[in-house]
Formats: structure tokens, sequence, C-alpha cells
């Protein structure tokens, strides 16, 4: 079935807004972790609601997943290890280091461009991609010297997993959305479990002690988590790369303006603050760099 192309306003606005609500993300993971949910266990609890509904889904449209459940796997495993490895830096370290080392997924996918999809290296790609690498030495230095902690280890791996993933979903244009969601929420569960036994972060929580703040939880992975993945993956279908990753921005713009507000311990030093313009410039100089000449119409 073609899908009818939107308006690239209208899905430009969709991943801009999404993108934004991305970036409160670390509120309901910093809750979790208060109700007494340590490691990486807040993002097992946050995002296991969120399989269960969208496996109903997929469920109902058991069809129209037939023949596809290899992509939907393989999409789901990088998508979701790199949502499970983001979320597990926003609790390990800081919101602000964890959000901007994720985003130097620019500079993994021009990577994945050049090597995989034959794409042209120029001077812009190769000042991006020494940019982002500066900034990130800037930004994990304490002031005496590089301090690479686990969290921010996490935060770093999950920009090359999720540039993998987008490029997966471009590739396979035509994999079914609620497949897609429902593979990365699940990869996600199960990668931050793994992340938590091999960090040693802490085991699971007392579940009955837990039950009282599920009812929450889970509309908030329901009600917040799917829509805003959902309209992700599915502007992925029909906006060039490099727009995707400038209008995405607004998820560092929430993260660093609510974080700096709310988590005093957010505080970075001048130093780690130039690492992090190295970094929001490089980006913007690749997104810039990748061509928009048209909105793409895949089949599905």
């Amino acid at each position: 079935m073609q899908l009818n192309p939107p308006s690239q306003g209208f899905a430009s606005m969709s991943v801009f807004l999404a993108a934004a609500v991305w970036g409160i993300y670390w509120v309901p993971l910093h809750y979790i972790e208060a109700q007494g949910a340590s490691g990486t266990w807040p993002v097992v609890l946050l995002n296991a609601p969120a399989v269960l509904a969208m496996a109903l889904v997929a469920l109902f449209q058991w069809k129209r997943h037939v023949g596809q459940w290899g992509r939907i796997l393989l999409i789901g495993a990088f998508t979701g290890a790199g949502v499970a490895l983001y979320a597990s830096g926003l609790v390990l370290t800081t919101v602000v280091k964890a959000t901007l080392l994720f985003y130097l997924t620019p500079i993994w996918a021009t990577a994945i461009g050049v090597i995989w999809l034959n794409e042209q290296m120029n001077w812009k790609r190769v000042a991006a991609i020494v940019l982002g690498l500066v900034g990130l030495v800037l930004l994990v230095s304490d002031g005496s010297g590089i301090s690479f902690e686990t969290g921010d280890l996490f935060a770093l791996a999950s920009g090359m997993f999720w540039a993998v993933g987008a490029s997966l979903i471009l590739h396979y244009e035509d994999t079914p959305l609620a497949g897609m969601t429902m593979g990365m929420f699940l990869a996600a569960v199960l990668v931050a479990a793994g992340l938590g036994v091999i960090a040693g972060v802490g085991g699971p929580p007392d579940m009955v002690e837990m039950l009282p703040v599920m009812p929450a939880i889970t509309a908030i992975a329901v009600l917040v988590l799917i829509p805003v993945v959902v309209i992700v993956f599915w502007a992925q279908k029909f906006l060039f790369p490099g727009r995707v990753g400038l209008l995405m921005m607004s998820e560092v713009l929430v993260a660093i303006a609510t974080a700096s507000w709310f988590l005093p311990e957010e505080r970075m030093s001048t130093i780690q603050w130039v690492g992090a313009a190295l970094i929001i410039g490089a980006c913007f100089i690749e997104v810039a760099n990748s061509s928009e000449p048209r909105v793409r119409t895949p089949q599905s």
C-alpha cells in the first residue's frame, strides 16, 4: 500500500515537537529512581509497559507483519540498544553530558554513510568530525584530566547504535511502524537489564514497593513514549536524515534547559560548555551538509 506523503512542514513540526518531549525523558527516569529502583532498572520499568502495548497493536495487525519479523528485530535491536544506552546514561551520568554525547550521532551517521552507502567525504564532514571529537574530549574533562565514567560510555555508545538503527529504517522503509516500535522497546528493556548486570550498578527493585507507582509509569510509557517514538520513526520514512537530525536538536535544548534549572548538580565547567558548543556545532555542520531535495515516498 502506498503511503500518502505528508507535507514537509507537517512532518518537520511533528519531529521537532516529539524530540522536544524526548528532552524531558530524564524526568520519569529520575522519578522511578527516587522510588527505589537503582542502576538501569528505571529504564527497564519505564519501557516494559510499552512493549506490552505495542505487542497488542502488532498482533492486531498481524498480516502486515508477516515476513517482516527479521527486519523488525534487526531495527529494534539497534534502536532499542541506542535508547537503553542513552537512558542508562541519563541515570548514571549527568543529563546534560548524556544528551550531548548521544548527539555525536551525526559523526557516526557520517561514517556509516561513507562506508556503507558510498557517500562522499568533503571538508564540511571532516570539520564536523574534528569538532565533535574535540568537543567530546572537553565534555568529559573534569578540569584535571579526562574523566570517562560508565554512564558516559553508555551515552557515547547510544549514538552509534541509534545511527545504525536510523540507517536501517531508511534502508527497510516499508517495515511496519507497530512492529518497529515494539521491537525497539523490547530491545531497550533487555539491553538495559543486561547493562545493569554488566556494570554492576544494582539489582532489580522490590516490585511490591514499586506497585503503587506502576500505573503512573504505565501511563507515561503508553501516552508519551509510544507516540514520540512512532512520530520519529514515521518521519524518518519521509524526511531526509539531515532534516530529521536538525529538527531533533530540540531535544538538546529542552534537556539542557530543564536539567540545568531543576538539578543543581548538572552545572558544568566552562571547558565542558566549550565542548558542548563544539558538539552542537558539529551537528549543525553535518545536517546542513545533508541534501534535502524532496519528501521521500516509501512503500508500505
